[in-house]
């Protein structure tokens, strides 16, 4: 998308911190979906802090709740790829497998989503 404001996370919506070796030190979170500047799309901001993590990402959409979330599909993606995670450093609620995110939706070629 062109034309995306630099600053986008200006209204957190979400947030959540995670633990690296015990402490709170992993911080997620999401900015309100905006309105593209050419009117047409949406897109949704959001950022991930760490002790060897720092990530800032947007996703868009038709409109804000498909931009919302493809953002939290992309966290999704990025804490499980993050180095504290692949160190194996990283929990939430002392899990170190689930963190209590959706994983995107895998769908085979051809396949629609809708009602079956």
């Amino acid at each position: 998308m062109v034309g995306i404001p630099a600053d986008d996370l200006t209204e957190i919506i979400a947030s959540r911190v995670m633990e690296v070796d015990g402490k709170p030190q992993f911080h997620v979170r999401i900015g309100r979906p905006k309105l593209a500047p050419e009117g047409r799309s949406w897109f949704c901001a959001y950022e991930i802090v760490g002790p060897l993590t720092n990530r800032r990402g947007r996703f868009g959409g038709e409109d804000a709740m498909q931009a919302l979330v493809n953002a939290i599909y992309c966290i999704s993606v990025d804490v499980e790829s993050c180095a504290e995670n692949a160190q194996g450093r990283l929990s939430w609620f002392g899990d170190f497998k689930d963190f209590g995110l959706p994983s995107p939706p895998i769908r085979s070629e051809g396949e629609v989503s809708g009602p079956k």
